[in-house]
């Protein structure tokens, strides 16, 4: 495990070097790292931005999820995202849509005689 000092003094020359809303890969897969610029009263600061991978490293999503540094917040995402209701209700609304776009390719497939 590398020092956390370390890590830190790595996260203060990425602020730096960084361009605002630039991107940098971490060695987690799906993991980047955001540079967020100022706003009003808010510094600029760092995030990171959370977008799995499949099974060959690509890319779910086009873009991710941005979380800022609120450890507190993320183990709150972690716990509803391990929650058995809410992936219960993802299969379901899944299901749902596959349901629908059947129902949709049978309306397509019909054919009005005339």
């Amino acid at each position: 495990m590398e020092d956390n000092s370390n890590i830190r003094e790595k996260l203060k020359s990425l602020l730096v070097q960084l361009k605002d809303w630039e991107k940098t890969n971490t060695n987690v897969p799906g993991v980047k790292i955001i540079k967020i610029p100022a706003k009003n009263e808010i510094p600029e600061r760092l995030g990171i931005e959370i977008n799995p991978v499949d099974d060959s490293g690509r890319l779910i999503k086009k873009t991710g999820h941005i979380v800022l540094t609120n450890e507190e917040l993320f183990i709150k995402y972690a716990e509803l995202f391990d929650h058995p209701k809410v992936l219960e209700l993802m299969q379901e609304i899944e299901l749902l849509r596959n349901e629908m776009q059947d129902q949709s390719q049978d309306k397509t497939s019909v054919i009005f005689e005339l």
